[in-house]
């Protein structure tokens, strides 16, 4: 083919420059090749050192993933042996663990050296150092962090190791490597060690409420001991118990006449538990001289069995008996060693239950004429939380959901329901969610829980419902607290929600365990008092702070409430067409980017079933949500919402309440506004974690909160409050933002 002299002469130029190029490359590689081959070269001394020191490192490296066994052990398997020998078995386990996948590896590749088991060792030693360092928004530096550590010790053992065997001391590298290795174990223990990283955020949140000062006269005296001189007394299957009771076969439910899997069977003979003799036991504080008083009954949550859980509520128990109450805190801990059970858990309740009333309708023990059985309040904590509910079930069913064999013959008279960090969820009967109805309910949580990290009571909350059958009024109340965690309100637990690395948690945001327990004492108080005495004193406290706050620890409460004589303009729930509530009330926003209806998100707190309105919005927003509705009368009550701020990121710096506008519509079309009438928060940010505080992340609480409006809100007008017609909640701030609506309500 013929080719013009030009293309020759290009394709000529083209072939000599290839060569040229390909030169230059290699001298480019070269030239950054150069400075490792001289550092490697440099080093090689060195690195035969460290080499000859491998099984050093192994060693060291044993120990140290031994010890995290040993807590993981010790915390689910082997609760009754002592740490040291626990640390024993499980350092042996992890070497045999070590060595087993060693030669796995030289099954597979054939040959090999036994660096694999070094390398090996400590891969695994990170693997198990980042389960519990995977913490927080925060995981990749705690991950750098937990690989730094393995490498550290890795580096110490190996230069220990390779001094012992070859005498050589004047290995410079050597001096190096470890100064600066022990150098990072020890910023890593002080890290680990120190709880007080971080800036307070209650500060920063209290800065933006400002001062309260309480305007209820003798609150301050209602959080003390009252008159009554307290007694207590044991009751237990044991000879030194002040009551002898009776065991309780528990293997009649499925599962409990044996261990469905090795572990769990492990489980059971390290603790020595018989689930045919399972203890009817517990502790009582009453009154002295006290006859017919109301009782209040209190169980534990889900922790190592080893440690007497019920005797973490001493504190609320001498409270209450200090002011005319029983208090039975029950002894569960033999659940805790199945994990889950609350199924069994409300068994076990409403069997003490049996046996304590028992004990007082029968003469000739401490118990008699003590308890007055129409006035009773159930209550628990974290999965005793969680149980209380299960137990009310229970307590009107005639056998068991599951097994039509095991009969139930309760029908107690209990007026009201405590839940304090509830889990939700972990028994359904039937596979359904737990529904119960006309019934007071009381749920507390903190912002801090690292435990129950969620307000996962919130959809019991939610499924607790009223039927306004009756002249009886019911009503139920939540607080969410921030600086609260979850295992304060148990003296026993205190300020470390997990046992397993506890060290990695955040606890320099906490309240004071004394303040958490006042917090406890009063919202628990005041809701027996309304439930079983019928005394209204402090009630207002169960559905708004304000008031009380100056006699109350410094800190934030959102609440929710409900009660069974209020009317439900919107809730959301079965609402298909967007704009149309049902019963004439229909919806309508303006100014926003998009509004839709959509489960109220509680991340792994159950399935999401309650259904709130979702309102977001751009840059420059005048966002409205405008409601109307039938004319209502609140000449004599209120009109409320329940609201929360649902945006993130550049939440945690903004100092200001968030802003909000109502307004209310009369028949005539006159109209009132108010601005802010209830102090609402923006979303709290909280961190959980100290890597949290090192990466500057936080984790966002979006919590609902119920708004109250009577007619003083809004001051002298020509408004006609008994024909309100509408409701406007507008966002008043700038920026883009979201925000969630539920429950429009009111009560006349």
């Amino acid at each position: 083919m013929y080719m013009s002299e030009s293309v020759q002469e290009a394709a000529s130029v083209e072939i000599a420059e290839k060569p040229v190029k390909e030169k230059l490359i290699k001298r480019i590689f070269k030239g950054i090749l150069r400075p490792f081959k001289f550092i490697k070269r440099k080093t090689e001394p060195a690195r035969d050192f460290l080499r000859k020191g491998r099984a050093g490192a192994m060693v060291l490296e044993i120990i140290l993933a031994g010890q995290f066994f040993a807590e993981v052990f010790r915390e689910m398997v082997l609760q009754k042996i002592p740490f040291v020998l626990c640390l024993l078995i499980s350092t042996a386990l992890f070497a045999a663990i070590a060595e087993l996948l060693n030669l796995v590896v030289k099954l597979i590749l054939g040959g090999g050296k036994r660096c694999k088991s070094y390398f090996l060792t400590a891969l695994l030693s990170v693997f198990m150092i980042n389960i519990i360092a995977d913490q927080g928004e925060a995981v990749p530096p705690a991950i750098l962090m937990s690989f730094a550590l393995v490498l550290a010790v890795d580096v110490v053992g190996r230069v220990i190791w390779g001094f012992i065997r070859t005498r050589r001391f004047k290995q410079v590298t050597a001096y190096v490597a470890v100064a600066l290795s022990i150098a990072y174990i020890v910023l890593f223990a002080m890290f680990y060690h120190n709880d007080n990283l971080g800036s307070s955020r209650l500060d920063f949140y209290n800065g933006i409420e400002g001062e309260m000062s309480s305007t209820v006269p003798g609150f301050s005296s209602y959080l003390q001991d009252g008159s009554y001189n307290v007694a207590t007394l044991s009751y237990g299957p044991g000879e030194d118990e002040d009551i002898v009771t009776d065991t309780l076969d528990l293997t009649i439910f499925e599962g409990m006449d044996e261990a469905e899997d090795p572990l769990t069977a492990l489980t059971w003979v390290a603790s020595d538990m018989d689930y045919a003799a399972s203890p009817v036991k517990g502790r009582i504080w009453y009154p002295e001289g006290g006859k017919n008083c109301p009782v209040f009954f209190m169980v534990h949550g889900n922790h190592v069995s080893t440690e007497p859980s019920y005797l973490g509520y001493e504190y609320l128990g001498t409270y209450l008996a200090s002011n005319g109450y029983v208090v039975v805190s029950v002894d569960e801990n033999i659940i805790n060693e199945l994990g889950a059970g609350n199924n069994i858990r409300a068994y076990l309740l409403l069997e003490n239950m049996k046996t304590i009333f028992g004990l007082s309708e029968s003469s000739g023990n401490p118990l008699s004429g003590l308890i007055d059985q129409e006035r009773v309040v159930i209550g628990g904590h974290s999965r005793g939380g969680e149980m209380v509910a299960t137990a009310y079930l229970f307590n009107d069913l005639d056998c068991y959901p599951e097994d039509g064999n095991i009969k139930f013959d309760y029908h107690f008279n209990i007026s009201g329901i405590v839940a304090i960090a509830p889990v939700v969820d972990q028994y359904m009967p039937l596979g359904r969610a737990v529904e119960i109805t006309d019934v007071n309910y009381l749920l507390i949580h903190g912002s801090n829980d690292q435990d129950v990290s969620i307000m996962m009571g919130e959809k019991q909350y939610n499924n607790v419902t009223f039927t306004g059958e009756g002249d009886e009024e019911y009503f139920k109340s939540s607080v969410y607290i921030l600086g609260a965690n979850h295992g304060q309100f148990n003296s026993r637990w205190g300020r470390y929600d997990t046992t397993i690395g506890d060290g990695y948690l955040n606890t320099n945001n906490f309240l004071d365990e004394a303040d958490q327990k006042l917090i406890a004492k009063a919202y628990i108080r005041t809701f027996l008092d309304k439930t079983l005495l019928g005394d209204d004193t402090y009630f207002p406290l169960l559905s708004d702070v304000s008031s009380y706050a100056g006699d109350l620890p410094d800190t934030i409460y959102i609440t929710n409430y409900e009660s069974s004589d209020a009317r439900v303009l919107c809730s959301f729930e079965d609402v298909v067409n967007i704009g149309d509530c049902g019963n004439g009330t229909t919806l309508s926003v303006s100014g926003s980017s998009n509004w839709t209806l959509s489960p109220y998100v509680r991340g792994n707190g159950g399935a999401d079933e309650d259904y709130v309105l979702d309102v977001s919005w751009d840059e420059d927003p005048d966002v409205s949500v405008d409601v109307t509705f039938e004319p209502v009368d609140i000449s004599n009550g209120y009109i409320s919402f329940c609201i929360a701020d649902m945006s993130e990121e550049g939440n945690e710096d903004i100092d200001s309440a968030y802003p909000y506008a109502v307004e209310l519509t009369d028949a005539s079309g006159n109209k009132v506004s108010a601005e802010a009438p209830v102090l609402v928060f923006r979303t709290l940010a909280v961190q959980l974690y100290k890597q949290d505080v090192l990466s500057g992340s936080y984790e966002y609480k979006h919590q609902l909160q119920t708004i109250r409006i009577s007619p003083d809100v809004f001051g002298d007008s020509d408004f006609d409050y008994s024909a309100v017609t509408g409701i406007s909640i507008t966002y008043t701030g700038d920026g883009q933002g979201e925000m969630i609506i539920d429950n429009i309500a009111y009560m006349y």
